[in-house]
């Protein structure tokens, strides 16, 4: 095989795969019209992926792990600001974090289509159950960061943030069911968090 052929190949099944979850989700695309997309046999993408669940994987993956290394920047940065007495992290790293993550959003919105919307059959079904997961881990470093330097907050059930959490992130990702506008999204994800950062508050016992 010539050299760049592969990486070609690879790129047009990716693209072919890609365009086929976004219009039909991933349970009702087969492999044969992945294949025919791409311009390629059966045996041909197998020499690239293993099946149709691994080339979903290639395309969403890489958006996991750079979410993944996100949130830990995220909590690290605000951990940072909070040991040194500066309480206010708790809203600025947020507030700075939604506008950042509408843009980290838009530059990969197919990827987000793919986990949110058209991932069905796949592990990645339950990817909204994954970005909470990230919060309640963040959220609890926090925690324990906020009591070991006696400010006080109160102790919430695992289960009621993971709600909280889950319902946040289930309005937020409305932006990507629905297709909004970038302008529409900022608009819609302040009104967003200031609608649950006033709740969350509360809970805790900031306010």
């Amino acid at each position: 095989m010539a050299v760049g052929t592969y990486e070609i190949t690879h790129d047009k099944i990716l693209e072919s795969g890609k365009k086929l979850f976004l219009e039909n989700g991933y349970e009702r695309t087969n492999l044969r019209a992945i294949c025919k997309g791409a311009g390629i046999t059966t045996g041909a993408f197998y020499r690239h992926f293993d099946g149709k669940e691994a080339l979903f994987s290639a395309l969403v993956d890489p958006l996991i792990n750079s979410i993944e290394h996100k949130f830990k920047n995220a909590t690290n940065l605000c951990l940072d600001e909070l040991s040194n007495g500066k309480l206010a992290a708790l809203d600025y790293v947020s507030e700075e974090a939604i506008f950042e993550t509408i843009d980290f959003i838009f530059d990969n919105f197919d990827l987000f289509k793919l986990l949110i919307d058209c991932s069905d059959g796949t592990k990645y079904s339950n990817f909204v159950d994954f970005i909470v997961d990230l919060e309640l881990d963040s959220m609890e470093r926090v925690s324990i960061l906020l009591r070991k330097n006696n400010i006080k907050i109160n102790d919430v059930n695992n289960n009621d943030l993971h709600i909280i959490y889950h319902s946040y992130y289930s309005c937020l990702f409305e932006i990507v069911l629905h297709d909004y506008s970038k302008d529409e999204a900022i608009r819609c994800a302040k009104t967003i968090f200031d609608f649950f950062m006033a709740g969350f508050h509360k809970v805790l016992g900031l306010s």
